[in-house]
């Protein structure tokens, strides 16, 4: 994902995100294109897919930094592979229409993963 074009979709793609993702662009600036060096999106890819995987990515992102964990630990960073993954996978079994509430759902997928990550790398620790 660490291509120029890809930092140009995400530029794109700003004035298409739900209001609550929208307001946090000034955060995502510093964080995300760090990310998308980091993390692979596989090529070709539908374009309803490709916005699937950003919104969830980026959710994923404005929640660990809400809750004040930093998206770029080593912990973390895996897990963006495994979200790719798994949108990939749903998008390939549904076959969504865009007039779905497939980003909807990709979002929320993003947010629940946020939280899931958080108790499996620190939370779960603490509790055992």
């Amino acid at each position: 994902m660490g291509e120029n074009k890809n930092e140009l979709y995400l530029t794109e793609i700003q004035s298409k995100l739900p209001s609550h993702l929208y307001v946090h662009i000034p955060k995502l600036v510093s964080v995300f294109p760090q990310i998308e060096a980091l993390v692979t999106l596989p090529q070709g890819i539908p374009d309803l897919l490709r916005k699937g995987i950003y919104f969830a990515l980026l959710q994923s992102v404005v929640r660990l930094l809400e809750r004040n964990t930093d998206p770029l630990l080593p912990e973390i960073l895996p897990e963006y592979s495994e979200l790719i993954r798994s949108v990939s996978e749903t998008y390939s079994f549904l076959h969504p229409e865009a007039e779905s509430n497939w980003l909807e759902e990709c979002i929320q997928y993003g947010d629940k993963s946020a939280y899931h990550w958080e108790w499996k790398h620190f939370d779960s620790r603490e509790l055992f």
